[in-house]
């Protein structure tokens, strides 16, 4: 799999960042000088657009301390897009364990707020309950864990990284169904992600 950029729409061939028209343009070139050994720039051309066809543009504004403007250099260089892009990779690639936190202050609660919580006794948070599902990935048909019951829910498939929303129901419909619960998965959308 050849290396792509999908923010300039280009793809790493023979030592050259290519974009798709600058690929038609060298066929062009070669069907037009009797030359129909292509194969190779067609292959790139065709990877180039999968990849641009499944990708998702993301636009963010973020704020940043300089201490942390400055960590995010180190990972990704002088280019702000090209650092955002790695982290965000290394991050759901799962090389960071927990991901970084932007502090924020919380207002203080008005002191009659504050008084009235003392007076309560503490309550435990309610653990959640782990649901034993598993749903074949529509893609590489690989299982692929359902943590929760809540809905809706995005998996992704460890395997081929296809993205799996699980939407949730709607409660008139179920009751005009005379159904109490019929199980964890409804209404599964599938939806396979690129990231180049």
């Amino acid at each position: 799999m050849a290396e792509i950029r999908l923010t300039e729409g280009s793809i790493h061939f023979q030592e050259e960042w290519l974009t798709a028209d600058a690929i038609k343009a060298r066929i062009k070139e070669k069907m037009d000088a009797g030359d129909m050994k292509f194969a190779d720039l067609a292959a790139a051309l065709e990877e180039l657009n999968q990849a641009m066809e499944n990708a998702r543009r993301i636009e963010v504004r973020i704020v940043l301390t300089q201490e942390d403007y400055e960590r995010l250099q180190q990972r990704g260089g002088e280019d702000d897009n090209e650092s955002v892009r790695k982290a965000i990779l290394a991050f759901i690639a799962g090389a960071e364990k927990s991901p970084p936190t932007m502090e924020m202050e919380a207002p203080e609660p008005p002191a009659a707020e504050t008084a009235e919580k003392a007076k309560r006794p503490e309550q435990a948070e309610p653990e959640p309950v782990e649901v034993a599902a598993t749903i074949p990935c529509s893609k590489c048909k690989k299982p692929v864990k359902v943590p929760s019951n809540d809905r809706p829910l995005e998996l992704e498939c460890e395997f081929c990284g296809t993205s799996i929303v699980l939407e949730g129901e709607k409660e008139e419909e179920r009751l005009d169904a005379g159904e109490k619960d019929r199980g964890p998965v409804k209404n599964i959308r599938h939806q396979d992600h690129f990231i180049g």
